[in-house]
């Protein structure tokens, strides 16, 4: 099978995480990461040095498709410009609503113009965060989704949790449900052998989180976790009055510049098969 030669357009958080992603990709491979003037002689990790660096696209030489890994403000032009060059673009700017609305038509608008295709959309949010809220929303049609980010700075140390048999470390942090209630997430690094369904049931009992929702999550590093900077809560909860009360739930926490970047990968994959213009991102496994 004939590998992608994928271009990488920026080199911040995402461009690195996108580089790093196709140079573990077999079917994928890495035609070089375009950087600005003024960073081009800034280093780059160690797994990435043997990789094509330019501070132009047309300074490379095989590009079947470009990951647009610029700032939101220069997304739309870096992305009209490759098109124009005729090459099919992959792109996730950090626009909602009406302003994703009108990026996407243009963008669909130079696509046509010049016969190339376009996948827009594609990274963490927007892109998967969308697509989980409308399922909750298909899946409890009325109802109200609340969306909250969870840096990690909120998580605080908890020396109630620590002393419960089986725990070596432990985070907790806290907010608000959209009624009013108090909902508590517990961390935990467990020790060697315990059991995780035992040490749950024993935070939940304490007398500090008896009485409130409390949901305990098993991590493997207490102090990666501290190190990590993002998180977010996805919650839908029925309308009041409804005869069954459904509510869904997505906790978790991650790299997000690593999600966006898989994505990204994910629709450069599908670029061949699609027609010229603009598609928003659609998994498609």
């Amino acid at each position: 099978m004939k590998r992608l030669h994928l271009a990488v357009i920026g080199f911040g958080r995402l461009g690195q995480a996108c580089a790093e992603a196709i140079v573990e990709a077999s079917d994928l491979e890495l035609a070089g990461v375009v950087v600005h003037r003024e960073t081009s002689g800034q280093p780059v990790p160690e797994r990435l040095r043997g990789a094509l660096t330019v501070t132009h696209v047309s300074e490379l030489k095989q590009v079947d498709a470009a990951l647009v890994c610029a700032p939101t403000a220069l997304a739309l032009g870096v992305a009209r410009e490759l098109l124009q060059r005729r090459i099919p673009i992959v792109e996730c700017a950090s626009l909602e609503g009406d302003a994703f609305r009108a990026h996407r038509d243009e963008i669909d608008r130079i696509a046509n113009q010049h016969r190339v295709p376009a996948i827009v959309g594609a990274g963490w949010n927007p892109g998967v965060v969308t697509r989980l809220q409308r399922l909750f929303e298909i899946l409890i049609p009325k109802g109200q989704t609340t969306v909250t980010n969870r840096p990690g700075v909120s998580l605080h140390h908890t020396a109630s949790v620590v002393e419960i048999a089986g725990v070596s470390g432990a985070l907790c942090t806290e907010f608000r449900g959209t009624d009013g209630s108090l909902l508590r997430y517990v961390y935990v690094e467990l020790k060697r052998g315990a059991d995780f369904d035992v040490v749950s049931e024993a935070i939940r009992n304490d007398p500090i989180f008896l009485g409130e929702a409390t949901q305990v999550f098993r991590v493997e590093s207490i102090a990666a976790l501290e190190e990590e900077g993002h998180g977010m809560v996805i919650e839908r909860r029925g309308a009041t009055g409804s005869a069954v009360h459904d509510t869904l739930l997505l906790e978790g926490r991650f790299d997000s510049a690593a999600f966006a970047a898989r994505v990204m990968i994910d629709a450069a994959r599908q670029i061949p098969q699609h027609r010229p213009g603009a598609s928003v991102y659609t998994p498609l496994r």
